[in-house]
């Protein structure tokens, strides 16, 4: 009777799968020819809607790179893809929580334990900077105090942070939601704040979409970064293979020229931002 119970207990428990053997999204993609993908709709240039509504960005075009690759490693003809809208709130549960296999935006690497995730290697390096207009550029000094000057921030960011910690004395504006960046930027042109404060790709490629004239009209200060992040993709924890295919694939020719077709105009300063950075940080590559 016994041994009856015994052996029947072994082989349920030896039919449940293990965490050591959940399928790895390598696997699922072969089975299934589904890649499932989050793209953040408020991330001008790595993810945004365009006047007429559709998805753009130089995430999107890392996908279609993402998908070839997935085809020749596969050898599968046809992958399919499923966007998910991602945001500053949910892009982290996208990934944990499996819903999706890779989440690509402007998301600062750093240690998350409250997450079953883990980041690729760097794909793009920034920093905090202040966008305000040019007539205030003798007045707003990102090396004083800011004492007084109102500054936005969106809320729950690294950004916010770190300008709280830099300048304390200034008086931090919060916005928030899919369109806390555009408002924050609007409320700078109506002379509501002072500055406003992101990731500098971020408020340059927000500066591109509302037609600002930079190094005209507004400046970004200062002119290197206050700080520097490094942006990882966002991919399932205990998933090697996974990790390693796309850590391989940020380095290819592919992804590298998107970078070109995305930034060419201003690629100059953004390279002086990311040498900057570099020197400061470690080598990117």
């Amino acid at each position: 009777m016994y041994g009856i119970v015994i052996n029947l207990f072994l082989l349920i428990f030896s039919g449940l799968p293990s965490h050591g053997q959940e399928e790895t999204v390598l696997e699922r993609i072969e089975k299934t020819g589904l890649l499932k993908v989050g793209i953040r709709e408020d991330a001008v240039p790595f993810g945004y809607r365009d006047i007429n509504g559709d998805l753009e960005g130089l995430c999107l075009d890392f996908i279609a790179v993402l998908r070839e690759e997935l085809k020749q490693e596969l050898n599968k003809q046809v992958i399919a893809i499923k966007l998910y809208k991602s945001t500053l709130f949910n892009r982290f549960e996208l990934v944990s929580d499996r819903i999706v296999d890779i989440e690509c935006g402007p998301n600062t690497i750093r240690e998350l334990p409250e997450y079953q995730i883990q980041f690729s290697t760097p794909f793009f390096l920034t920093g905090t900077q202040l966008l305000i207009e040019a007539d205030k550029a003798k007045t707003i000094d990102p090396d004083g105090n800011l004492d007084n000057v109102n500054i936005g921030v969106l809320k729950n960011t690294t950004n916010e942070q770190l300008i709280a910690e830099t300048y304390p004395l200034a008086n931090l504006v919060q916005f928030q939601g899919v369109t806390g960046r555009y408002r924050g930027i609007q409320a700078l042109r109506g002379d509501k704040i002072d500055a406003f404060a992101s990731d500098g790709i971020l408020l340059v490629g927000e500066a591109i979409v509302q037609d600002l004239r930079l190094g005209v009209d507004y400046l970004l200060v200062p002119k290197n970064p206050i700080d520097c992040e490094e942006y990882g993709l966002i991919l399932p924890d205990n998933d090697p293979q996974w990790v390693s295919f796309i850590n391989s694939l940020i380095g290819t020719s592919p992804a590298r020229n998107l970078y070109l077709n995305w930034f060419g105009d201003i690629a100059k300063q953004l390279e002086s931002i990311q040498s900057f950075c570099r020197a400061k940080n470690g080598d990117l590559d």
